[in-house]
C-alpha cells in the first residue's frame, strides 16, 4: 500500500483546531517574585494571549492558564531541577509555553538556558506514537488488532518460543502479552526466547513496543522511522524530531547539581518503538493536539484507544480522577542519579500538557500535571 497524507478528515475536528498550531508568542509574560530567581535560574516564560470561552453549562470554577502554571513552577521549585520546559494546550492551540534553568549549565562547554524548543530524551513518551502508526496501519486495513503478530517478524528472529507466536497486535498495544525479561534493546531476542505468559490486565514492557515496531517495518516495508516520520509525525507538522541527538542541546544531571551533565549517543532507530525520540515540550503539545483533534487517526479510533478498558491502549489512563478520565504516558531514563523524567497529559475540558525534565528523581511529572490541572479549578 503507498502512504500518502490523509484526506478524510473529520470535518468537526477541522472546525475546531486552528489552521496553525502557533510555535511564536506574541508577547513575553511578565514573571513575579519567585525562589527560582533567587537562586539565579532563568525563567522563560511565553504565551499567545489566546482565550476562549468556557463552554460547560454550570456555575462551577473556570479554568484558569495562569493558576495551573503557577502551581507547576511552584512544584517544580519544591523538586530542585536544574532545567525543565513545559507547554500547554486549550482547544488546540498554544497558551502558555517556557523553560526554566538550564539545559547545559554554566559549568559545561556552551552552556544554555532552557526553554520550551529544547529537546530532551523522551523515554517511554515515545509509545503512544508507535500505538498511533499501528492503529493507523489498523484504519488502512493492513492490520487487525486481532490477528497475530509473530509473522511480520518471524524473518528477524526465527528462533521464539512457541507462546510467542500466539501473541495478538492488540496485547502487545495493551501490555497484556505476557512477554518477559530484558527491558534493553539488546536483549530482545532472549525475551522472545522466553515463555510469554499472556495477563487480563496491563502488565508493563518495553518489549511490546520494539515487537510492535518491527511489525510495522514488516508490514510495511519501511524502516520503523521512516513510516513513524511521513505518516504521523508530518502531518502533525513535527518536522524534526530525531532518533539523533544531535548537538547535544541538552544534558541531564543529578537533583540538585549543576555540573557534570552526561548524554547519550544515538538511538537504534526500532528502539523508538518504545523510547528514544529527542523532542521537546513544543513536539509533544503537538502531538497531543493533533491525536485530539483527528488529524491523523479517525474520531471512532481515537474514542476506542481512550475507551479500553485495560490501564495502557498505546496511551496510559488514570481512571476515575477528580476530573473524570486523563490520558498521556510518561518517560524515565537514566545513567545511575543522572537521567530525564516526563510525561504529557490529555485533560478534559480540551486540556493538553507536557512538562520535561532534565533530572531523575522520585517526582512524577505526571502527578504535578494532574496537580497543577486541579488548580487551574482553585
Amino acid at each position: 500500500m503507498i502512504y500518502a497524507e490523509k484526506t478524510n478528515l473529520n470535518i468537526e475536528a477541522e472546525k475546531k483546531l486552528a489552521k496553525d498550531f502557533r510555535e511564536e508568542w506574541v508577547e513575553t509574560a511578565a514573571v513575579g517574585d519567585r525562589s527560582r530567581l533567587l537562586r539565579q535560574q532563568p525563567f522563560r516564560r511565553v504565551h499567545t494571549g489566546f482565550s476562549a470561552s468556557d463552554t460547560f453549562g454550570y456555575g462551577g470554577p473556570i479554568f484558569d492558564s495562569n493558576k495551573m502554571i503557577n502551581r507547576l513552577v511552584e512544584n517544580m521549585e519544591a523538586v530542585q531541577a536544574t532545567g525543565y520546559n513545559y507547554a500547554l494546550v486549550r482547544f488546540g492551540q498554544l497558551i502558555d509555553a517556557g523553560g526554566v534553568g538550564y539545559a547545559r549549565t554554566v559549568s559545561e562547554q556552551n552552556p544554555r538556558t532552557m526553554d520550551e524548543n529544547t529537546k530532551m530524551v523522551s523515554a517511554s513518551l515515545a509509545k503512544p506514537i508507535c500505538a498511533v502508526a499501528i492503529m493507523k496501519l489498523i484504519e488502512d486495513g493492513v492490520l487487525t488488532l486481532t490477528e497475530k503478530a509473530y509473522p511480520y517478524i518471524q524473518s528477524s528472529f526465527p528462533d521464539v518460543h512457541d507462546s510467542v507466536k500466539n501473541i495478538t497486535i492488540y496485547q502487545l498495544l495493551t501490555h497484556t502479552s505476557g512477554l518477559s525479561g530484558s527491558s534493553t534493546l539488546s536483549g530482545f531476542a532472549d525475551v522472545l526466547r522466553n515463555p510469554a505468559n499472556p495477563t487480563t490486565i496491563s502488565s508493563y514492557h518495553n518489549a511490546n513496543y520494539w515487537f510492535l515496531a518491527f511489525v510495522i517495518e514488516g508490514a510495511t516495508g519501511n524502516g520503523y522511522i521512516d513510516f513513524a516520520r511521513s505518516q504521523i509525525l508530518q502531518p502533525m507538522t513535527i518536522t524534526d524530531m530525531t532518533n539523533q541527538v544531535e548537538d547535544s542541546p541538552c544534558l541531564y544531571y543529578e537533583l540538585g547539581e549543576f555540573s557534570d551533565g552526561v548524554s547519550w549517543d544515538d538511538f537504534d532507530t526500532t528502539a523508538i518503538g518504545a523510547y528514544g525520540w529527542y523532542a521537546s515540550a513544543i513536539h509533544w503539545a503537538k502531538f497531543l493536539a493533533y491525536f485530539r483533534y483527528d488529524k491523523v487517526l479517525s474520531s471512532s479510533t481515537r474514542y476506542q484507544m481512550l475507551s479500553d478498558s485495560n490501564i495502557y491502549f498505546g496511551f496510559r489512563r488514570w481512571f476515575g480522577q477528580e476530573r473524570g478520565t486523563y490520558y498521556g504516558h510518561g518517560g524515565d531514563f537514566h545513567n545511575g542519579s543522572k537521567g530525564f523524567r516526563g510525561g504529557m497529559m490529555g485533560f478534559p475540558d480540551y486540556v493538553d500538557a507536557v512538562l520535561l525534565v532534565n533530572n531523575r528523581g522520585s517526582f512524577d511529572p505526571g502527578d504535578i500535571l494532574m496537580d497543577a490541572y486541579h488548580a487551574a479549578y482553585s
